[in-house]
């Protein structure tokens, strides 16, 4: 599978994904699926994105 870097403009499905999953783990008071959110987010801005970090 090859990752295609998406333009700054353009909004990222899967960075969406972790975003939400991130809100409703904090709504729900999970601060362990809090954290994974997070560390999946980061590890795929840098194999996507290059190491965005916005």
């Amino acid at each position: 599978m090859t990752l295609t870097p998406t333009p700054d403009d353009e909004p990222c499905t899967r960075c969406e994904e972790f975003d939400l999953a991130e809100a409703v783990a904090k709504a729900e008071g999970d601060a362990s699926r809090e954290t994974d959110c997070r560390v999946l987010r980061r590890r795929h801005r840098q194999a996507a994105h290059g190491g965005q970090s916005s």
